[in-house]
């Protein structure tokens, strides 16, 4: 199955062995038991806005507060989310009577379809961005590194395994190509065999495969918006490319999130 449609990533990622695995492949961390925490976080006052997540975990050794998030379409609004995300995680660890403010760090991830805008070139080949609080000139991180926004950027990855490619372009594989490879790559890790059996559809049964075919066909008709996510990433990145460098990036972008090519030359005037 597909496992960046919602219902199927909500699905994989229940299974605690798997959740593990990514977030010690990502983040380079060692978990051995972690529990989950409710999806939805309630706002403190009728005033702010409640939080809803894709998949939340607690570290049970460190209490540290994990959040896994998957998003198919750029938001202009996606930066200030992930932040919302993680404040309203560290605001609420503290209670009125605490005798001190102990805090333990947030780590919210975002599994991202598209390319990420950045102010700054980015290196060839990089598809993992952490970022973090710390001091401008001399780089040290902030007291305790409490809260960090994280991207796997999906459609930074060619699409090729090659031998010593890291875990992290490895789970990019797998997200773009678990629903529709025909041969396992032969430089995909062992430590993917059990990512590969449970993400067999044989293995649902007939209401979950109904649930999934639901949510599968949703999810590709919001990827016929992602013209209009990356024609508002190319106004902030493609300036400095040209339109027409823009335009055929855009296009890739959209083959790469299966739009059609009559879809593609309908929104863009071209297809090839």
């Amino acid at each position: 199955m597909d496992i960046r449609v919602d219902w199927a990533f909500h699905h994989f990622f229940r299974k605690k062995k798997h959740l593990i695995k990514i977030i010690k492949d990502l983040l380079d961390m060692d978990i051995q038991v972690l529990e989950y925490l409710p999806s939805v976080l309630d706002a403190v006052s009728e005033k702010e806005k409640r939080s809803v997540f894709d998949v939340i975990c607690k570290n049970v050794r460190t209490e540290e507060t994990f959040v896994l998030e998957m998003q198919t379409t750029y938001e202009s609004d996606m930066m200030d989310r992930l932040y919302y995300y993680g404040g309203s995680l560290i605001h609420n660890q503290v209670e009125k009577g605490d005798p001190k403010y102990d805090v333990h760090s947030v780590l919210v991830c975002c599994i991202a379809s598209y390319r990420v805008p950045h102010n700054k070139a980015v290196p060839e080949g990089k598809v993992f961005f952490r970022y973090r609080m710390m001091e401008n000139d001399t780089h040290e991180i902030f007291d305790g590194d409490k809260l960090n926004i994280c991207f796997l950027e999906l459609a930074r990855f060619d699409n090729y395994l090659k031998k010593g490619s890291d875990l992290r372009e490895q789970w990019c594989w797998i997200f773009n190509n678990l629903s529709t490879f025909v041969e396992r790559p032969k430089n995909l890790d062992s430590s993917f065999d059990e990512v590969i059996k449970d993400a067999d559809t044989s293995k649902l049964s007939a209401e979950q495969k109904k649930s999934y075919m639901e949510a599968r066909k949703l999810s590709e008709h919001e990827r016929l918006v992602v013209y209009e996510g990356g024609y508002e990433m190319g106004m902030q990145e493609g300036m400095e490319k040209g339109r027409e460098d823009e335009r055929s990036r855009i296009i890739a972008a959209m083959r790469s999130n299966g739009v059609s090519e009559e879809d593609i030359a309908k929104y863009t005037g071209q297809s090839n």
